[in-house]
């Protein structure tokens, strides 16, 4: 049996008793070794995850999974002492059960979302595994569009996670926004440029359900996306994968941009070089999603209209600042050894 957390308040234990299963809180700095009969220490499995932060009831969701063998063998085993002998404290396959709960610390209404098949988990180690699954339509108890459910994973019936919230969007849709617009930071008209364009997915669904979509970078003479503007380049995404696919930590809308690496649900545009219209003297280069508009989306921008960098006025005297003849491929001279170089 696993011991009583002292942290647990009365209430905690009612809730677990009307539940009927022990609510376990994370076990991240506790050392609980379990003995054999014959004295020798045993497996020890403790699991957490992580999921997409958004779902839709019927759509997609992913999750993530660590799971830890935090069994240890302190003493001397005599049958593992041979090359190769598995070690008492060492676990066989386990299951990781993902279940869905609509209150955080309750199991009433829980079902099963699906399970996830864990290898042999060797003492002292962890596990990272990902899994992908589709949710059921609402289950009697759950909230809808606007409301929450929880996940928590339990491996071998033996240890239930924290509890792991989602939010519950109406439909399974995507919802589209450039992040991240990268230019010269002073542009005159005329230039040429290489963009590079960051397109993120908050919604709940892949962009690939509606076809491809196009993302236009676009100048204009006001900060808006008007009737004036001029679509100077346009750029096609096969799929953008949904935030239901991406198990996050923290806020969905800024986790993107506190990585180094984007997630999936992220999408970089590295353009190719494009010559900026030449008037009028000054205007507004931007990005809008889906210009046509033809993607059924969770909500649209206020603006479509997104990342404006001024572009303008013409500085005096200096041209734009375009490309000129052709790259030079050629191998940059070596000196030979001990010849001075530059002004030495």
């Amino acid at each position: 049996m696993l011991p009583r957390d002292s942290r647990s308040t009365p209430h905690d234990r009612r809730v677990r008793r009307k539940a009927g299963l022990a609510l376990v809180e994370r076990l991240e700095d506790r050392m609980v070794l379990s003995f054999s009969t014959l004295g020798f220490s045993l497996p020890n499995l403790i699991v957490n995850g992580e999921a997409g932060p958004r779902a839709a009831w019927g759509g997609t969701l992913d999750v993530s999974a660590y799971l830890q063998n935090i069994g240890s063998s302190t003493i001397t085993e005599p049958f593992a002492q041979a090359p190769g002998a598995q070690s008492s404290a060492d676990a066989l396959d386990s299951t990781i059960t993902v279940i869905a709960t609509p209150k955080r610390n309750s199991l009433a209404h829980a079902v099963e979302i699906g399970t996830i098949q864990a290898p042999p988990l060797t003492q002292n180690s962890l596990e990272q595994l990902a899994a992908s699954f589709t949710l059921p339509a609402r289950p009697p108890g759950f909230a809808g569009g606007g409301g929450k459910f929880f996940v928590r994973f339990e491996v071998n019936t033996s240890y239930l996670s924290r509890p792991v919230p989602v939010l519950i969007t109406s439909q399974a849709l995507p919802e589209i926004r450039a992040i991240a617009l990268f230019t010269p930071p002073t542009m005159q008209p005329g230039d040429t440029i290489a963009p590079v364009i960051q397109v993120e997915n908050l919604g709940t669904a892949s962009t690939q359900d509606q076809g491809p979509l196009q993302v236009a970078l676009v100048a204009s003479v006001t900060p808006t996306f008007t009737l004036g503007s001029s679509i100077v380049a346009e750029y096609t995404i096969t799929n953008i994968p949904g935030v239901s696919r991406t198990p996050t930590r923290g806020d969905y809308k800024t986790f993107a941009k506190q990585v180094v690496t984007p997630p999936s649900n992220v999408v970089t545009i590295d353009g190719a070089p494009v010559t900026l219209p030449t008037a009028p003297a000054t205007y507004y280069l931007g990005v809008v999603v889906d210009p046509s508009g033809t993607f059924r989306q969770l909500s649209l921008p206020a603006n479509p209209f997104a990342l404006s960098r001024p572009v303008g006025p013409p500085i005096n005297n200096l041209p734009p600042a375009g490309v000129v003849g052709s790259a030079n491929v050629g191998v940059f001279p070596t000196p030979p050894a001990g010849q001075l170089i530059g002004n030495g």
